[in-house]
C-alpha cells in the first residue's frame, strides 16, 4: 500500500457511517498529510485528485476489497479545501452497467464544495 493510501486509510478507519444508501465520513487534514505536499508551500490546497482517493478508499473499506478507478466521469470543484478545513465526504453508489458509479460530494459547513462522478471496476490481483 502506498504511503499515501496508508494516510488515507488510517483517516478513514472505525469513521465510515452508512445511512439512507450513502456513505459517509468527517476529516480534517492535518496540515503535515502528503497529499498537501507541494500543492503549495505556503498555502496547502487539497488536490481534486486526493478527494478522489478519499472516496475510492472509503468505498474500499465499506466492501472490504480493493477496486481500480476505471473512468472520471466529471468532477467540480467550487472551493478550496485547507488544511484546517472540516470536510465531509459522502458517496453514493448508483447503478451502472460500466462498473461501480459513485456519485461523491464534499461539504465543508454543509455547502457543497465539489462533486464528483467516478466508475470503478473490480481490481483483479
Amino acid at each position: 500500500m502506498s504511503k499515501i493510501d496508508q494516510e488515507i486509510t488510517d483517516l478513514l478507519i472505525n469513521k465510515l457511517q452508512f445511512s439512507d444508501k450513502t456513505l459517509s465520513t468527517e476529516i480534517k487534514f492535518d496540515k503535515n498529510f502528503i497529499g498537501f505536499n507541494g500543492h503549495f508551500p505556503d498555502n496547502p490546497v487539497l488536490p481534486g485528485i486526493i478527494m478522489i482517493k478519499v472516496m475510492i478508499k472509503m468505498y474500499e473499506l465499506f466492501k472490504k476489497k480493493e477496486f481500480f478507478l476505471s473512468k472520471i466521469k466529471k468532477s467540480k470543484f467550487m472551493e478550496p479545501v485547507l488544511s484546517s478545513d472540516h470536510v465531509t465526504f459522502k458517496v453514493i453508489e448508483k447503478n451502472s452497467i460500466n462498473g461501480i458509479n459513485l456519485q461523491g460530494q464534499v461539504q465543508k459547513q454543509e455547502k457543497t464544495i465539489a462533486k464528483i462522478s467516478i466508475i470503478l471496476q473490480d481490481k483483479i490481483v
